[in-house]
C-alpha cells in the first residue's frame, strides 16, 4: 500500500518557512513562492556568501536537486580592498625576495614609503658589510699576534734598564700615549725622588767648586760649568712636583706630610741654587726660576689645604708632625745668622804677640735668595695665623 503522501502531486506539498534565518547565507531556508524572487521561482545560481551572480531561473519539479552552496568560480576571483592590496604589499616588501611589479591600486605615498624601507635596507646592508670586515681584520690580528714572539717573556729577559728607551721612543712616535702611560704609574716612593734631587745637586756642587756668592766674570764661568747640570735638576723637579701635587687619578691625594717633605727640599736646593745664579739672570736660567716661582704657589697649596681640612672640615693632625710642618717653614724663611768674628792665630816666634780679633769676611747677599725668602714669609705667616693653634704657635 502506497503511502498517503506519494500520492498528492509534488507541487502540492507544502513547506512553512522557519522562524529564524540560517545563518549559512542570504536566502537559504526560504519557500518557493518567496515575494523576492517571484512566486514559485528561485535563482539556482545563488552564492554561499550572498554575492555570487543570479542564473537562469528555472521551474521547481520532481527531479529538483536540493538546496546546496555553489562555490564561487576559479577563474574569477573576488577583487581585494586597498586595505588588503596594502597589506599584501607590506608583506611582500618583508620578504627576501621583493615584487617589483607595479600595484594597479598603488598610491604616491605607497611609493614613497617603499622608497624609504629600500634605503633603510641598503644602508644596513653597508653596515653589515663594514661590520664583517672589521671583524676579519681583527681576527687577522689576532692571529698575528698569537703567531708572533711574547712581548712579556722577551722584555723579561732584558734588565730593567732596557725598558726605558723603548718606551720613550713609543712616546716620541705616539704623544697621545703619554695620558694613559701617566695614569698607570704607581706614585714612586718619596726616599727615592729625594734621593735623585740629592745626587743632582752634589753634581752641580762639583761642578762649581763652591757655594758662595760670586760677582762678575767667576760668577758667569762658574754658570756655565753647571748649567747643564742645573737643567736636569729643573726637569727633575718640575716633573715631582707636578706629580705628587696633581694626582692622575682623579679623586686621589697625597699625604700632607709627603708634600710637606717634598717641598722642604726641593725649597732649600733651591736657595742653593739661586745663589749661583749670576746677576742679570741668564736665559738659560728662566726655566729654573719658574720652578722656583711653583714651588712657591705649592706652599700656599699646601697650606690653604691644610687649614680647610683642619677649620672647616674638622681633621686633626697629630701635635708632633704640625711642629716639625711650623719649625721647617721658619728654618727656610729665616735668614741665616752670619758667622762671628774670627781671632787670629798667635805668633809662634814672638811671644809677646796677643790675639787678635778680625772683622768678619763680608758676605755678598745675592738678590735672587734674598728675594725668594721674603716670598716665603707670608706662607710661614699664614700657617702660623691658620694651624699655629694646633701646637700654640703665634
Amino acid at each position: 500500500m502506497a503511502h498517503p503522501l506519494t500520492q498528492q502531486p509534488p507541487n502540492m506539498i507544502g513547506f512553512g518557512a522557519p522562524a529564524t534565518m540560517s545563518p549559512l547565507g542570504f536566502g537559504f531556508g526560504q519557500p518557493y513562492h518567496s515575494p523576492g524572487f517571484g512566486g514559485g521561482v528561485r535563482p539556482s545560481g545563488v552564492s554561499g556568501f550572498g554575492f555570487g551572480a543570479l542564473a537562469s531561473p528555472s521551474t521547481a519539479g520532481p527531479s529538483m536537486t536540493p538546496l546546496k552552496r555553489i562555490p564561487p568560480p576559479r577563474s574569477s576571483p573576488a577583487p581585494t580592498t586597498p586595505m588588503q592590496h596594502a597589506s599584501a604589499k607590506r608583506s611582500r616588501r618583508a620578504s627576501a625576495s621583493p615584487s617589483t611589479s607595479p600595484s594597479p591600486l598603488g598610491s604616491p605615498s605607497l611609493s614613497k614609503r617603499r622608497d624609504v624601507d629600500d634605503d633603510i635596507d641598503d644602508h644596513r646592508r653597508k653596515i653589515a658589510g663594514k661590520a664583517s670586515k672589521r671583524l676579519r681584520k681583527e681576527d687577522e690580528g689576532a692571529v698575528a699576534t698569537t703567531d708572533g714572539p711574547d712581548l712579556g717573556l722577551l722584555l723579561a729577559s732584558f734588565p730593567a734598564t732596557s725598558h726605558l728607551p723603548i718606551l720613550l721612543e713609543l712616546l716620541n712616535e705616539n704623544p697621545s700615549l703619554a695620558p694613559r702611560v701617566l695614569g698607570r704609574i704607581p706614585q714612586p716612593p718619596l726616599q727615592n725622588c729625594l734621593e735623585t734631587l740629592e745626587r743632582i745637586v752634589s753634581k752641580i756642587g762639583k761642578a762649581t767648586g763652591s757655594w758662595e756668592p760670586q760677582d762678575g766674570y767667576v760668577a758667569t764661568r762658574r754658570w756655565n760649568r753647571a748649567e747643564d747640570q742645573v737643567g736636569q735638576f729643573t726637569k727633575t723637579a718640575s716633573t715631582y712636583l707636578k706629580f705628587f701635587t696633581t694626582p692622575p687619578e682623579a679623586g686621589s691625594s697625597v699625604e700632607p706630610n709627603t708634600i710637606y717633605h717634598l717641598l722642604h727640599d726641593l725649597t732649600a736646593h733651591i736657595l742653593q741654587i739661586l745663589a749661583l745664579v749670576p746677576e742679570g739672570p741668564p736665559p738659560a736660567a728662566r726655566p729654573f726660576l719658574e720652578v722656583a716661582r711653583s714651588v712657591l704657589d705649592s706652599w700656599g697649596q699646601w697650606i690653604g689645604g691644610l687649614s680647610n681640612e683642619v677649620n672647616n672640615r674638622g681633621g686633626m693632625y697629630p701635635a708632633s708632625m704640625v711642629s716639625s710642618w711650623a719649625d721647617g717653614l721658619e728654618t727656610l724663611a729665616r735668614e741665616p745668622a752670619q758667622p762671628e768674628q774670627q781671632v787670629a792665630p798667635m805668633a809662634t816666634l814672638s811671644s809677646w804677640a796677643t790675639p787678635i780679633s778680625l772683622p768678619p769676611t763680608p758676605t755678598a747677599r745675592n738678590p735672587l735668595v734674598q728675594g725668594f725668602r721674603d716670598a716665603l714669609q707670608p706662607h710661614r705667616q699664614r700657617f702660623v695665623n691658620e694651624l699655629g693653634w694646633l701646637v700654640v704657635r703665634q
